[in-house]
């Protein structure tokens, strides 16, 4: 394939960087110079900001010609299925393992955090987010009788699995994790703007499983019983 231009890289997934939506949240828990497992890396949308912040970042994503976009930043990007690629890392590589917006997508995403797990090192962190299917709007079209599934959102056509706050924390568990943070996103649809952010996130913390749009979690390996 043809090479990709860091615009064209732009159209996979563009970063938001207002500070209560994701993309801002997932590098805040991330930090500063750490080794990243990026899964589902797309083009780099998040990669590259991690690189300018002193990070080290290895990608993994199905997609030829995003993986193509990403090794501008990355160390490395090896592409393929993240639940049945044959991963060349040891044990205890990585300080922190990033997926933006994967497990949703995946078939097992229990099987594929538990295989993620051995790869952080000792106090290492998994850093995700993941739509909130009890939202108010998905409660509300469920009192209506609807429930359909969309190009994109919390119902995208592509979403295999979907997740409350409570079912989110207890996959984590069954997967050897211990939940650092739980903190989540309130976008306020065609409105970009900083200070509506702060007001719809004040608001989302009266109640979190009603109002979040999006779950954003750190976590790391729980100590053996």
């Amino acid at each position: 394939m043809s090479a990709m231009s860091s615009s064209d890289a732009a159209a996979y997934v563009p970063l938001n960087e207002h500070p209560h939506r994701g993309h801002a949240r997932l590098l805040a828990l991330v930090g500063s110079g750490k080794r990243v497992l990026d899964v589902g890396c797309s083009s780099g949308y998040l990669a590259r900001p991690l690189v300018a912040n002193g990070c080290t970042v290895v990608g993994i994503d199905q997609d030829e010609q995003a993986a193509e976009a990403a090794r501008e930043v990355c160390e490395e990007v090896l592409v393929g299925d993240v639940e049945t690629l044959d991963l060349p890392f040891a044990q205890g590589s990585f300080d922190v393992v990033l997926c933006g917006d994967l497990i949703e997508h995946l078939r097992d995403p229990e099987a594929f955090l538990e295989r993620m797990r051995p790869l952080l090192k000792p106090g290492g962190r998994l850093v995700l987010t993941t739509p909130n299917v009890a939202n108010w709007a998905i409660r509300l079209g469920l009192l209506f009788g609807r429930w359909r599934y969309t190009e994109r959102g919390i119902l995208d056509r592509t979403h295999a699995h979907l997740f409350t706050r409570s079912t989110l924390v207890q996959t984590l568990e069954r997967a050897g994790y211990r939940v650092l943070e739980l903190d989540f996103t309130v976008p306020v649809p065609l409105v970009d703007a900083s200070s509506i952010d702060r007001v719809a996130h004040a608001v989302g913390r009266l109640r979190p499983p009603l109002f979040a749009y999006q779950f954003v979690v750190a976590a790391t390996p729980a100590a053996p019983a």
